[in-house]
């Protein structure tokens, strides 16, 4: 678990840049209402020279020290996005997921039986618990290395170790808060609208310029030989009428603030990632990626910056008395020549995403490794992600365990957590265990089973269902099958006939399983090994260790149950 050595100097940085900032709103405060007296002053006074002079100089003296002074609201803010990251790290530690947000309801797939049985996602799942993602692209590749495993798991592996223990990597994390939420409704492939369409000019489009000439020329004379200047107001209405007939184009329609904000995020993140060293092959290859094209990002937000000008309603209005979005057509033409797509900056940023959302499982949790490839499943001490104070529990087999025990003694849970376990090891190469061994395979559950009477299946069905898939999936490869209380939905002798089948086909073709029951014939099934949990009984009050223990159950604890609620 990450030490957090820094958080007191943060707060300390925080407390500073707070007091300047107040400082420097209020300085700037006082000179736009000093220029705003000025203005009232010429009015009022008619001395048009000298405050016109002072009236301009002191509103230039504004946006002079706005810009100088901006770049100390950015670090206020990125120091409280440092607090902000600690906090969440304490929430996960503490798992009290409430704050967070993003629980990633949008993956569920009720025919990925596996998402629901392991909590991929949805409210107290493994993606809300890991994700700190913020892009869409960074959110679809976590949901998807959950769902079906990561080629590059053995990098992530390697980089996840490189930065575990490194507290700066906070700061790196911290950035990603610069998103805003919308940014996760929007691909890159909008982002890049700017760098592939260029305007093709109509020739309606030089209408309204006709009246901006017709203006420019009506001003002169106005000038030169005293014209009625009123007149000028009817160019400038004209001008706004015609532009906003004839000058109309797919690009005003993009949600460019929107665009710019996220181009803003995508630089700010990037800026960090560079200045971010670690020595790691991986890293270094995303890094390489971002610094090729971090300049071209800046000419996309540029390009943003543009557009988004024109989003302002009352400066939309009176920018266009004198054609602007004619002009804009124009800059953003010459700007778009610039712009090339950004493919492999926005996958690298992306990919960095998701590797500071495995990185939690090293930084929260005292217990975690690297997993690697055997022939066998093997696990030392494995703890759920998902569960406080988890009971750490270890398992050795190649084929078979049939898992007997009490009910709520703990069975569904350590099935939970052999699951999750090889669904982290094949997404980011990590396990919660002290050690963790397997196959590369995927994992077929059958966990959680409810009738679902309103669609017309029962609880059987649905086993069925389950079962087919799981028939599919061990003939086309090796497979992690996870099975609690078997045939459940059915009569005891069909069930036992139906279990002892699928068992003697499971090993057939060398399927690692679990198989959780209540029916004990089953622990003499042929080529399979017996594991169990138990309880403990003192002064009317049952009490459970839930460590997993070799050989079958020798205990019951439905009655005593029933009469500890005195039913019978």
């Amino acid at each position: 678990m990450l030490e957090f050595k820094k958080i007191e100097e943060n707060d300390k940085l925080i407390k500073k840049y707070k007091n300047i900032t107040n400082v420097i709103s209020v300085l700037r405060l006082f000179i736009l209402a000093l220029s705003f007296v000025f203005v009232v002053l010429l009015i009022s006074l008619k001395e048009y020279i000298l405050y016109s002079i002072l009236a301009g100089s002191t509103l230039i003296i504004f946006i002079i020290f706005v810009l100088l002074t901006n770049r100390l609201y950015d670090k206020y803010n990125s120091y409280k996005n440092i607090k902000k990251a600690y906090e969440i790290h304490f929430l996960r530690r503490n798992h009290d997921l409430n704050k967070f947000y993003d629980l990633g309801n949008d993956f569920l797939n009720k025919e990925d039986y596996k998402s629901s049985d392991l909590d991929l996602f949805g409210k107290n799942s493994i993606f809300e618990y890991l994700s700190i993602c913020k892009t869409k692209e960074g959110r679809n590749k976590l949901a998807s290395y959950l769902k079906d495993g990561n080629i590059n798991k053995d990098k992530y592996q390697e980089l996840l170790f490189n930065l575990k223990d490194k507290e700066e990597v906070i700061e790196l994390e911290a950035s990603l808060y610069n998103f805003r939420n919308d940014a996760k409704k929007y691909s890159k492939d909008n982002l890049n609208y700017g760098a592939n369409n260029k305007i093709k000019l109509k020739l309606s489009y030089f209408i309204p310029i006709l009246s901006l000439i017709g203006l420019i020329v009506y001003s002169i004379l106005v000038l030169t030989i005293k014209l009625n200047p009123y007149f000028i107001f009817l160019f400038l209405g004209l001008d706004f009428i015609l532009s906003k007939l004839f000058i109309n184009n797919e690009i005003f329609s993009l949600e460019a603030v929107v665009y710019y904000n996220i181009c803003d995020s995508y630089l700010d993140f990037s800026k960090k990632i560079l200045s971010f060293n670690v020595e790691d092959k991986f890293y270094n290859e995303l890094k390489e990626n971002i610094a090729k094209e971090i300049k071209n990002l800046e000419k996309l937000k540029h390009l943003y910056s543009i557009l988004s000008m024109r989003k302002n309603v009352i400066f939309n209005v009176i920018s266009n008395l004198i054609s602007f979005d004619f002009f804009v057509m124009l800059i953003y033409n010459r700007n778009t020549k610039k712009c090339v797509k950004l493919n492999d900056l926005f996958d690298s940023v992306n990919e960095l995403e998701v590797v500071l959302s495995f990185l939690n499982l090293l930084n929260d949790n005292d217990i975690y490794t690297k997993a690697f490839d055997s022939d066998i499943l093997e696990i030392e001490d494995g703890i759920h992600p998902l569960i406080k104070d988890p009971i750490p529990n270890s398992i050795k087999t190649s084929g078979g365990i049939i898992l007997t025990g009490s009910n709520m003694s703990g069975k569904t849970t350590f099935m939970r957590m052999v699951g999750v376990n090889q669904i982290l090891k094949e997404s980011s190469g990590i396990a919660l265990a002290r050690s963790f061994k397997s196959p590369n395979i995927k994992t077929y559950t059958s966990l959680r089973i409810n009738d679902l009477l309103s669609e017309g299946i029962s609880t059987f069905y649905a086993e069925i269902l389950r079962m087919k898939m799981i028939n599919k999936a061990i003939k086309e490869e090796k497979s992690l099958i996870l099975i609690d209380e078997i045939f459940k939905g059915t009569n005891h002798d069909e069930r036992i006939k139906g279990s002892l089948m699928l068992i003697e086909k499971l090993l057939e073709h060398k399927a690692i399983f679990i198989i959780s029951t209540h029916d004990f014939e089953l622990c003499d099934a042929k080529g399979i090994e017996n594991y169990h949990f138990n309880e403990e009984y003192n002064d009317d009050k049952i009490s459970f260790d839930y460590k997993i223990k070799k050989g079958k159950s020798s205990s019951k604890n439905a009655l005593y149950l029933l009469h500890l609620a005195d039913i019978i």
